[in-house]
């Protein structure tokens, strides 16, 4: 058999989570001293709710010992894996799981073990692994599966906005000054992913015009591929998720869309407010969701 492996950088929407067997490696994050494993230890609505009291949690990487028990148990049930991992340009994510892969491979020598860049997180990740997961419930073998988690990293689109500066500034994406002045101008930037990095694509003035933004994007590159589910993640406002779904079922009236939050250790570096749409660009012969 063969199990996927994703890490807590990726967003499903929890009805479509329910329908599929995946394993999730945790980052961790850490409020006011004390360390917690990503939606083990601590929730999104505890991570949300220190920062909307002005703390500002700290995120670090999968432990070792943590990704070093899921990979081990899973080759030990007899599985293959395959990991999807968050974008290798804005985490070690990936790094990891190929150290700790490279170093069980000589005690199970039957079994596969492949890791695959997703060159992005959240729910374009989770887009990706619900269909990789939907192949190998299918029957599919690991190298198909594969070779369509890779064509899928070259066509996911994120499409994304944040409502606060500061956030930005603190991650060091932005210069201090912009910043300054972009949060007393009310300015909202709209962001994209490119290579697996984070780029900033557009700015706008005022949070309506932002989610205008992003919802014309997502309508524009989408429009060869309309029958699709898009996902519409958020940082803990949901009433600007809903206003982008409204629109974007006007420009797309054939799309499925599904809402989630993002989740804790993107919500940590994207601030409170936080909204962004993933979707395809083109439809792949094996698409099935």
């Amino acid at each position: 058999m063969l199990q996927i492996i994703t890490d807590s950088t990726t967003d499903i929407p929890a009805e479509l989570r329910a329908s599929y067997d995946v394993n999730v490696l945790p980052l961790v994050i850490t409020i006011d001293g004390t360390s917690y494993l990503d939606g083990i230890d601590i929730s999104i609505d505890r991570v949300y709710e220190a920062m909307r009291q002005g703390i500002v949690p700290v995120t670090a990487q999968i432990p070792f010992k943590e990704a070093y028990r899921v990979f081990r148990e899973c080759l030990e049930a007899g599985n293959d894996v395959l990991y999807i991992s968050f974008s290798s340009k804005m985490s070690g994510c990936m790094q990891l799981a190929q150290m700790v892969l490279d170093q069980l491979k000589p005690d199970y020598p039957a079994r596969r073990m492949l890791v695959i860049d997703s060159c992005g997180g959240s729910a374009a990740t989770g887009l990706i692994v619900l269909q990789a997961l939907h192949m190998a419930s299918a029957g599919a073998d690991i190298d198909d599966i594969a070779s369509e988690v890779r064509y899928m990293t070259q066509h996911v689109q994120h499409i994304f906005s944040i409502a606060d500066l500061k956030w930005m500034v603190q991650g060091g994406r932005i210069a201090k000054p912009l910043g300054y002045v972009g949060s007393v101008l009310n300015i909202h930037p709209w962001l994209d992913v490119e290579q697996g990095s984070m780029v900033v694509k557009g700015m706008v003035r005022g949070r309506k015009k932002a989610i205008e933004a992003v919802a014309r994007e997502t309508i524009r590159r989408a429009s060869a591929f309309p029958d699709q589910l898009i996902a519409i993640t958020h940082a803990d406002d949901c009433k600007a998720a809903q206003a982008i779904e409204t629109k974007i079922h006007e420009g797309l009236p054939q799309c499925r869309t599904a809402i989630c939050e993002i989740g804790a250790v993107l919500g940590v570096h994207l601030g409170r407010g936080g909204v962004g749409v993933f979707f395809f660009d083109q439809r792949s012969p094996h698409y099935a969701l």
